[in-house]
């Protein structure tokens, strides 16, 4: 079974404090998804289809504060 995303799936909510104003941040999902619905699928991406790369281990999600509206990405470790 590949590994899942506990945040994507649901099994823990993504909490994250704004780097600039410590207040949390908003989750706005995976960061490929704003790229577009093919994203991982085009070039660039081919390690992640390969296995034992990073980007296998990990899951990006876009985030925004809803304080001061800066904008930033958080890393979430895969689950097995």
């Amino acid at each position: 079974m590949p590994p899942i995303c506990p945040v994507c799936n649901g099994l823990v909510p993504l909490v994250f404090d704004c780097p600039r104003c410590g207040r949390p941040v908003g989750d706005l999902g995976r960061a490929s998804d704003a790229l577009g619905p093919y994203a991982p699928y085009e070039p660039g991406h081919e390690e992640s289809r390969t296995g034992g790369s990073m980007e296998d281990m990990a899951c990006v999600h876009a985030v925004r504060c809803e304080s001061c509206g800066t904008g930033s990405e958080v890393t979430v470790v895969l689950h097995p």
